[in-house]
């Protein structure tokens, strides 16, 4: 389906046609535009657009398409694109219990929308369609291209400084407090394995910042979200608290200068810690024997298992995938599982630092035995049995080919940025209703 876009042109623009003189008495008369298209407040990423038909009962449609790919569209392909934009918004929002129609979706009288999702210096042309019920064209198109603005970058100081503090160390935890020597210039901190950016330069580091920040950009779009380098990036103190760490491992915590376009200034500020061994301050003996094993996968391809007892509720998560659609004995250790443990009646929720254990499917009935060490510091030793209440080893589907990023370079979402910024669309006109 062709993408539609969002987008301007630097001052305000009209789109109009004037008749030419007749050739002969019997000659037809041309057909004049029946649309005006202004375009304002052009920048870099966003524009204001305005559709004024000269007949206010036509009815019609308009949006924004790339000047590359207008040029090679007619008329008819035009409304063809509208249609299929239309059918996935249908189908989109019927997911949530909304009917939408064609004619709700068409427009009729003047219309505008202030687009925001532009790519920067890059060439747009609006596109206004009369269309008929069946979203056929009718009559000719009236097209107004522009042209967005080159992005700048607001310049950052060169000689900012960091000051670092790392509090409430443990083995799977640490409160970090970064604060800039200038709280009005915006900065980018992380952390990382020590090992994992040793011997690197700057200038490597910077790269692999932006890099990193962008390839995070790019996997959230694909579920919706809008996301800039500027949500990444922090201004005046700022601080965060880590508790999903490494035992006994080397970090470092990162700071530099950088613009909105992920350009650094100046050094880059480094701090090391290493959190502690991973010792267990408590055990607890979890016995549940009428526990209820699901044994497929969710959306994303974990396993899941819910055990049930008199006085709390098992939740766990674990991979792969694989291990938990066939029949027989294997063992889940931290180096290939992700596992978490939720007391519901608690509230409390647990990913564990070391595991092991065995799990055993045969036919209905399975058993969980083995231990954990989670990061409340309690050692947990499991002997939980019960059913596989669904069986679906063959039709399991496969594991997500991409994870989401590593949490150490998603500051902003895990603040609760992220789901403000969520905005599903196939034409941003369209999904923003």
């Amino acid at each position: 389906m062709k993408k539609f876009f969002a987008f301007v042109a630097a001052s305000l623009m009209l789109v109009s046609f004037v008749s030419c003189d007749k050739k002969g008495g019997n000659d037809p008369e041309p057909e004049v535009a029946n649309f005006e298209i202004q375009v304002s407040n052009v920048e870099a990423k966003s524009v204001s657009v305005k559709v004024v038909p000269a007949d206010v009962n036509v009815t019609y449609y308009w949006d924004i398409f790339e000047a590359s790919e207008a040029a090679k569209m007619t008329d008819a392909q035009i409304a063809e694109a509208f249609k299929e934009n239309f059918d996935e918004v249908i189908a989109y929002y019927a997911q949530y219990g909304y009917e939408l129609t064609y004619d709700s979706l068409l427009v009729k009288g003047e219309n505008s929308y202030d687009f925001s999702k532009l790519e920067p210096n890059t060439e747009y042309v609006v596109v206004a369609l009369e269309l008929d019920e069946n979203i056929a064209a009718k009559g000719t198109s009236v097209r107004k291209t522009f042209k967005t603005l080159e992005e700048k970058e607001d310049p950052v100081p060169a000689d900012m400084t960091f000051n670092i503090a790392v509090d409430s160390l443990s083995f799977s935890g640490a409160y970090i407090a970064v604060t800039p020597s200038n709280n009005e210039a915006t900065y980018y901190w992380s952390i990382y394995k020590s090992e994992a950016i040793a011997g690197l330069t700057d200038a490597q580091l910077c790269a692999g910042f932006k890099s990193e920040i962008e390839e995070t950009i790019e996997y959230y779009g694909y579920f919706g979200y809008d996301l800039t380098i500027e949500d990444f990036l922090s201004k005046g103190p700022d601080a965060y608290k880590y508790n999903s760490l490494d035992a006994n491992t080397a970090y470092t915590v990162v700071a530099v200068a950088m613009g909105s376009l992920g350009t650094c200034a100046g050094a880059v500020a480094k701090y090391n810690f290493e959190t502690t061994e991973l010792v267990a301050e408590s055990t607890e003996d979890i016995t549940i024997e009428n526990a209820k094993m699901a044994d497929a996968c969710d959306a994303y391809g974990w396993w899941q298992m819910m055990a049930m007892s008199a006085d709390s509720t098992f939740y766990l998560t674990v991979s792969p995938v694989e291990a938990a659609t066939v029949e027989g004995s294997y063992t889940i250790d931290d180096m290939d599982a992700d596992f978490t443990y939720v007391l519901l009646d608690k509230e409390d929720q647990y990913k564990f630092a070391k595991l092991d254990v065995e799990v055993a499917v045969d036919g209905e009935n399975f058993t969980f035995t083995g231990t954990g060490i989670a990061m409340n510091a309690v050692e947990y030793h499991f002997n939980i049995s019960g059913i596989v209440e669904v069986s679906q080893a063959s039709a399991a589907p496969a594991r997500a080919a991409k994870k989401a990023p590593a949490a150490k370079s998603l500051k902003a979402i895990k603040k609760g940025n992220l789901a403000a910024k969520k905005n599903k669309f196939v034409s941003e006109k369209l999904y923003n209703r």
